[in-house]
């Protein structure tokens, strides 16, 4: 009996340290979502590389252009670069600064500011979009320093030195320059006046712009957030016949789905007074965020916001897109003031890599399990060097594991772009499963079997 005893007990304690030995192994962890390219639908690919202000860059709060981020944005590939919030550089008393002064004098103009930044971008980018007014200031520049009629001349002097050559200026063809009337005039900071003011100033512009350069685009009203000023903008237009080429409009936001959401209204208002075959363009983005630190828009959850951003636009009725901002101002810069890349410069890095020379591939998240994955997202693009990329951001506070699933490719690597890492391979992935961190975004690179 005793004898049984003792091997019952063997056994059992056997039993134990076999099933505390398993318990101990490292386990694969649980897939909570798959990644899935169709490689057999191709879909259009929309370039969304865009950016505020260009390479000539500030430092920090300091206004003054000292800072030259060209060797960076050779890595960006930005093809549209908008100019506002470039202090003494392109506002309208910078370029025209006497309002006594005769518009048709090329003698009254002070372009040398903006000409360094205009040559500047041109080493980078196809578009340049030029906004007529002021930067952010107090009162009273919110409004014209002078009478509609001499704004209206200095603009078409603005369009023929740019693109006529006039006052020893640039010859860029049309199709380089498009020009934005004003700067959000639905808000008191930028827009003193009514908006039927702002309206008749619009009319008054656009029409120059067209005397100048009928080739050249011409829009507005890049409102900060207020549709029903939109509304009465376009209901305006449609009356007036005023020129108008393509739509804009500002959003900031902390979750990807508001930016869409943005984009579906200001579509809708488009094509309800017959604008929705016009380009809109989202000439302002970022994260929101309006307290210390103001490194935090160089942080890695605005990277994985603007990544996520990124993937959600693709599918958005938006045409052009702007970051706010590309340089290294402090709210909103790709850059720490002395031009070090922030995180979210790797994300536009990365994004560069996916889109550029590429054909995009329809690509979905499956998610396996009820409420998994939740801030999970993919966009797949099939470049012309026959790897298949997949831009995969994670915007959630939580680990996610996810397995790739696309015919006929293996997966060769992944960069990483997290807390630790700045789009570098550091073995996120083993035996085709994947595992991404919070806030996190991985470029996959797959290969042809």
């Amino acid at each position: 009996m005793a004898r049984t005893i003792r091997l019952a007990a063997l056994a059992a304690a056997l039993a134990l340290a076999a099933l505390a030995y398993y318990l101990l192994q490292p386990r694969p962890p649980r897939v909570k979502a798959r990644v899935v390219v169709n490689t057999e639908r191709a879909l259009p690919f929309k370039d969304l590389r865009g950016a505020n202000n260009g390479p000539l860059s500030p430092r920090g709060w300091d206004q003054a252009l000292t800072l030259n981020l060209s060797q960076q944005y050779a890595q960006l590939g930005f093809k549209v670069i908008r100019f506002h919030d470039l202090w003494r550089v392109d506002e309208l008393d910078t370029i025209f600064p006497d309002p006594r002064a005769d518009p048709e004098d090329p003698r009254s103009y002070n372009f040398a500011g903006l000409d360094r930044c205009v040559a500047e971008a041109l080493k980078h980018a196809d578009l340049l979009i030029l906004r007529i007014g002021f930067d952010w200031n107090d009162p009273p520049k919110n409004k014209p320093h002078v009478e509609v009629g001499k704004l209206a001349e200095v603009a078409k002097r603005i369009v023929l030195h740019y693109t006529k050559g006039w006052a020893n200026g640039f010859n860029l063809p049309a199709s380089s320059l498009w020009i934005e009337v004003w700067n959000e005039p639905d808000i008191q900071q930028f827009w003193g006046l009514s908006s039927g003011e702002y309206f008749e100033l619009y009319d008054a512009v656009a029409k120059a712009v067209k005397e100048a350069n009928p080739d050249v685009k011409v829009g507005g009203p890049a409102i900060a957030f207020n549709l029903t000023f939109l509304d009465a903008f376009l209901e305006h237009v449609k009356k007036s016949g005023a020129p108008l080429d393509f739509v804009s409009w500002h959003v900031y936001a902390t979750e990807p789905a508001d930016v869409v959401e943005r984009a579906r209204q200001v579509k809708r208002l488009m094509e309800k007074h017959g604008f929705g075959h016009l380009p809109s363009v989202l000439t302002e983005w970022n994260y929101w965020w309006d307290r210390e630190p103001w490194d935090f828009f160089r942080s890695q959850r605005v990277a994985a916001f603007q990544a996520a951003t990124l993937i959600e636009l693709e599918d958005a009725p938006v045409d052009v897109a702007t970051l706010y901002r590309g340089d290294a101002w402090n709210w909103g810069g790709l850059f720490y003031r002395d031009g070090t890349p922030g995180k979210p410069f790797y994300v536009w890095v990365a994004y560069r890599r996916l889109v550029e020379g590429a054909k995009r591939l329809e690509a979905s998240v499956v998610r396996l399990e009820p409420g998994a994955a939740r801030g999970l997202r993919v966009l797949a693009g099939l470049g012309g060097d026959g790897v298949l990329r997949l831009l995969v951001a994670n915007y959630a506070d939580e680990e996610v594991t996810y397995e790739v699933e696309a015919e006929g490719y293996a997966l060769q690597r992944v960069l990483v772009l997290d807390e630790k890492s700045d789009l570098s391979e550091a073995g996120a992935c083993e035996g085709g499963i994947c595992v991404i961190g919070p806030y996190a975004v991985h470029l996959v690179e797959l290969a042809r079997r």
